[in-house]
């Protein structure tokens, strides 16, 4: 019993929808979309060995076909080149940051082994002086001794020239 105005149910089987062309299309589309998210939300991802599927557009009865199922990943010739230029890219800054480091490096072992040689030079100086100066105090010690000596041989003179 059916009632007036309501069309009969469709012949389909009840697990299986039929997809209108322009349905298919906007989740084809709706599909491309997320990917493109994907790849600008992790670029690390992109280029590494697979392209990403391109949707080929909907066949004319609506429905899949295997021959519009998209290769998972091409390989080949292109594919080795993106890894060499890619490979290329990273070693370029990677080489520049261990040379920038090397470079650095020697610099700071350069300053280290000037500073050092300063300081012993510095520190040679410093004995050199402290000897001049310790000479120096025993040259004054001799000449008072010195000086009380001729003192006294004055007042030895002096006392021997008044008796005469």
């Amino acid at each position: 019993m059916q009632s007036q105005g309501v069309p009969p149910a469709p012949s389909t089987p009840l697990g299986f929808v039929q997809i209108s062309d322009k349905d298919l299309t906007e989740i084809e589309l709706h599909s491309v979309d997320s990917i493109s998210d994907l790849h600008r939300a992790h670029p690390e991802q992109h280029g590494k060995g697979c392209r990403p599927a391109r949707p080929k557009p909907p066949s004319i009865n609506g429905k899949l076909q295997s021959l519009d199922k998209p290769a998972i990943c091409q390989s080949g010739h292109q594919m080795r080149r993106s890894h060499l230029k890619q490979l290329s890219s990273m070693c370029i800054p990677c080489m520049w940051r261990y040379s920038l480091a090397c470079v650095a490096l020697t610099l700071i072992l350069l300053t280290l082994i000037l500073i050092f040689s300063f300081l012993v030079q510095q520190s040679r100086a410093l004995h050199t002086l402290s000897e001049m100066v310790s000479q120096r105090q025993e040259t004054t010690e001799e000449i008072s001794i010195l000086i009380q000596e001729l003192q006294a041989l004055r007042r030895n003179l002096t006392a021997l020239g008044d008796r005469h």
